[in-house]
């Protein structure tokens, strides 16, 4: 496995779409850490950027020979696929990216992914959708049934434990094996669920959960290891993201080195 860095870690907490570095700050800094991509989001880059924002982010990332291992389409808004899909995939080619990550919310979005996904077939492009909370991809039955209705091989799954254990489900080895011939992107980030007013409100099992973000070497909450082990014994070979926010105060890039390292043991282990 490959270890890529998500812009998410240097978002302004609980604002999926103001960054506190540019991306060519990130850039040097994810280069100098060891990763060797990143995950660019909507608060690096956004529809609509001039093509000056556009070849910077692209010389940022070449200068420091990182690829772009996914783009993010409309991240703050989970369970709609994007109207502006055309115009990401022009960022995504423009980028060099080759998998877009979009939300798709529900069985009547379907013919909207199909028409972009072969669009994205097109340009050699996939589509990645997490496994999410709060969308029919929550649990490994409904993911895999959502892939089947959708019925197009450039769309797969990002795999991201987290949100599985949120909704109360299984994430480790028989969901890694159920998932594995659809999983082209990885992503860890570490949550505890807590008692109410423990933590923050999320909708979820069918209700509200409470949840707290841990650091991804936290023993509590998501098994790491064990995820990491899964994926390897399926012979996973592609992209983990480091997918976790910035909270509790933390510096992002000393974060970001810790999390590198923390990761890469496990993967060579």
């Amino acid at each position: 496995m490959k270890l890529a860095l998500s812009g998410r870690v240097v978002e302004a907490p609980h604002e999926k779409t103001r960054a506190l570095f540019d991306l060519p700050e990130l850039a040097e800094a994810a280069a100098r850490i060891g990763y060797g991509a990143l995950e660019v989001r909507n608060s690096q880059l956004e529809v609509g950027a001039t093509h000056a924002r556009v070849f910077e982010i692209r010389q940022a990332l070449d200068e420091h020979n990182l690829a772009a291992c996914c783009l993010v389409a409309d991240s703050a808004t989970e369970g709609r696929f994007s109207p502006r899909f055309d115009e990401y995939l022009d960022l995504a080619l423009r980028i060099g990216a080759e998998r877009i990550r979009p939300s798709i919310g529900s069985i009547e979005q379907i013919p909207m992914v199909r028409e972009a996904a072969d669009k994205a077939a097109s340009f050699g492009v996939d589509l990645v959708q997490f496994t999410h909370h709060g969308t029919p991809f929550n649990t490994v039955a409904g993911s895999l049934d959502m892939l089947r209705r959708v019925n197009r091989c450039n769309v797969g799954l990002v795999f991201e434990p987290a949100n599985l254990y949120i909704e109360g489900q299984d994430y480790l080895e028989s969901a890694v094996r159920a998932l594995a011939p659809h999983i082209k992107h990885a992503e860890v980030q570490n949550m505890l669920l807590v008692g109410e007013d423990e933590g923050i409100p999320i909708s979820a099992q069918g209700g509200y959960v409470q949840y707290q973000n841990l650091r991804v070497d936290d023993p509590r909450g998501v098994d790491i290891p064990g995820v990491v082990g899964c994926l390897k014994a399926i012979g996973y070979d592609g992209w983990l993201v480091m997918h976790s926010p910035n909270f509790d105060g933390l510096d992002p890039l000393a974060y970001a080195a810790q999390a590198h390292d923390y990761l890469r043991g496990l993967i060579d282990s």
